[in-house]
């Protein structure tokens, strides 16, 4: 896995407001995010010899949405694998069976093997690169990669848990908390444009069900003005400084998809669906008067 995918698996899909009014929000979308676990099972109009897989929806919230989720549009209701055009058939057709001009979408059990089980070994040849024995890595695993135990023969009863966050789609108004000295207007933050991203890049405290609390909350970035010694965003007496972190969280990423662009551009690369895009670095293309 290159360095930009592994970069491209972090940032925000979750913003809510808490006690703090940092977040205004005006009509928008909502998505309902479920928590907890729910059960894998084939479509029912296919048939198959292995049992269903539980599988732990809110673990995986480290990754982006769209790294299972690869062809949703970040603002419509998210369609379950096996719909109509997506990865409908279970299993493979037959070769030679599929119209050359048609289409070639990976069966059900492609896909899910490709993105299930091949992160999974990923995350064991990484454990065993670190110098780990192949047991003592598959000790340390956290992730199933054998058939029995996704598919175990003995399969308990569905999970399916009814829990669910709201999160919420489109633009955002980020603005400064209460108390603090205003100098630059508000920041229209895109937020369903970061869907790309994990969770849990922005909200690094998150644990992947509790509801999401702003970033200025009591014990998080709560502090209202920088260090008297430094202004500096990146002195470690600054970190709570809120507006340190919202510059090091979006200016940082910002610059570092930029020198990943202008690098893939010196060696050639002209492609624009490889190029990566980068958000706004100068002051007033963030707070933009308008």
């Amino acid at each position: 896995m290159t360095r930009y995918m592994i970069f491209t698996y972090s940032l925000a899909i979750i913003l809510m407001t808490g006690n703090s009014p940092i977040f205004a929000q005006g009509e928008l979308d909502k998505l309902q995010l479920p928590t907890g676990t729910m059960t894998l099972t084939a479509p029912a109009h296919s048939q198959t010899k292995k049992s269903p897989v539980v599988f732990p929806h809110s673990t995986h919230f480290q990754f982006s949405c769209n790294s299972c989720h690869h062809e949703w549009d970040q603002a419509s209701p998210v369609e379950g694998c096996a719909s109509a055009g997506c990865h409908e058939k279970l299993w493979a057709s037959p070769p030679g069976t599929t119209p050359l001009d048609e289409k070639q979408i990976k069966s059900l059990t492609g896909a899910y093997h490709k993105v299930c089980r091949d992160c999974h070994r990923s995350e064991l040849e990484n454990l065993k690169s670190q110098g780990m024995s192949t047991q003592k890595a598959m000790s340390r695993l956290t992730a199933p990669i054998t058939c029995e135990e996704c598919h175990p023969a003995n399969p308990g009863a569905e999970e399916n848990s009814t829990d669910s966050l709201e999160i919420p789609l489109g633009t955002l108004t980020l603005t400064a908390p209460e108390g603090s000295e205003v100098k630059r207007p508000p920041v229209e933050f895109p937020h369903g444009g970061h869907f790309d991203y994990s969770c849990q890049t922005c909200h690094h405290e998150w644990d992947g069900e509790s509801p999401v609390q702003n970033c200025t909350v009591s014990g998080c970035h709560d502090q209202l003005e920088a260090d008297e010694k430094t202004r500096n965003i990146n002195d470690e007496r600054n970190s709570l400084y809120f507006l340190a972190a919202y510059h090091k969280a979006c200016i940082e990423c910002h610059r570092d998809l930029r020198n990943q662009r202008e690098a893939l551009e010196s060696s050639g690369i002209t492609d624009e669906g490889i190029l990566p895009a980068y958000g706004p670095l100068a002051c007033n293309e963030c707070h933009t008067d308008s």
